[in-house]
């Protein structure tokens, strides 16, 4: 029961928020287009306050023993080179393939993995992630622009590589916090309250935008890619990185910290970067908001399965 109550607990606000997106759009109380713009102010202002108040007050001292830290970049590294070679055995469209490698490694970590790991591991979880979410999303960063202009058959410039990591929103609110932190003095309260009341904000308007911007129809012509790559995603992955973990010897935060970081949805900044770089953003929104949805579900159980072994 205690187990059912942690999952339940995780799981249901991100329920409530997407229906109550769908229940408002029904009703005529908010405009797609309208929401379409909400989410591109929520991804460029808001998320990065999430990243500046995570590592705002981290203990980077924590850093000394987090064999963690490495294990997932060594292993978001390994997913990337798996996909990038296995995606093309099932797929002939360059303009898809770019997208459902993406769609394999790259996971909506600051919006479901910070809030998760706090929803379940409480405030020390939350710092874990933010740590870890600090190091994979330029990694995030880099190859995705690396592998989506591979495919569109053009050369990679790292000069524009570079530019793309530091103008993202992540990484500047990332590097901010970082600065910040390692500042002798600290914020007053003025400041720190109302960035901790903007990251409360994130996560309940994401999801709501969410909710009322899904387009069920529209998936059956991908449903082959779809199918494939969100059960690698949810699925496959999570399940070969828990196996490994437990047989290293990793348990609770640690563990459940690094799951996070693959085991949640396909990063909604999927869509804008396909959709710019000439790749097919219609089936990397599809991915976004699939995975969404399905990951409600799949998220619940693997707690309910890490629980029961006694993992976290």
């Amino acid at each position: 029961m205690d187990n059912l109550m942690i999952a339940t607990n995780a799981v249901i606000p991100f329920v409530i928020y997407i229906l109550l997106g769908a229940v408002a759009k029904k009703l005529g109380a908010v405009k797609e287009s309208f929401l379409r713009e909400l989410n591109t102010v929520v991804f460029h202002v808001f998320f990065p306050f999430i990243m500046f108040n995570n590592l705002y007050d981290v203990d980077f001292g924590l850093l000394k023993n987090a064999g963690y830290v490495g294990f997932a970049i060594a292993a978001t590294l390994t997913v990337i080179l798996l996909a990038f070679f296995l995606v093309p055995l099932f797929e002939k469209d360059d303009r898809r393939k770019g997208v459902i490698t993406q769609a394999i490694f790259r996971s909506n970590s600051v919006l479901y993995a910070i809030p998760l790991a706090g929803s379940v591991c409480g405030d020390l979880g939350a710092t874990m992630a933010s740590i870890v979410v600090a190091f994979v999303v330029p990694i995030y960063n880099i190859t995705s622009v690396a592998i989506l202009e591979y495919y569109r058959g053009g050369k990679v410039s790292y000069g524009k590589l570079l530019r793309n990591i530091l103008k993202n929103p992540l990484i500047i609110g990332a590097i901010a916090g970082i600065l910040f932190n390692l500042l002798p003095l600290r914020m007053p309260s003025v400041l720190v309250d109302p960035i901790a009341q903007l990251c409360n904000m994130a996560t309940p308007l994401s999801l709501f935008v969410l909710g009322g911007t899904l387009h069920i129809s529209d998936i059956r012509k991908n449903k082959v890619p779809l199918a494939v790559g969100i059960t690698l995603k949810l699925l496959l992955v999570p399940t070969l990185l828990v196996t490994i973990m437990s047989l290293i010897g990793y348990r609770g935060n640690e563990l459940f910290v690094v799951f996070c970081m693959f085991a949640t949805p396909v990063a909604a900044a999927s869509y804008p970067m396909a959709q710019s770089m000439g790749a097919d953003a219609d089936l990397a929104g599809e991915y976004v908001m699939i995975s969404t949805v399905l990951s409600i579900g799949t998220i619940f159980c693997w707690i309910l399965v890490l629980r029961g072994l006694g993992l976290i």
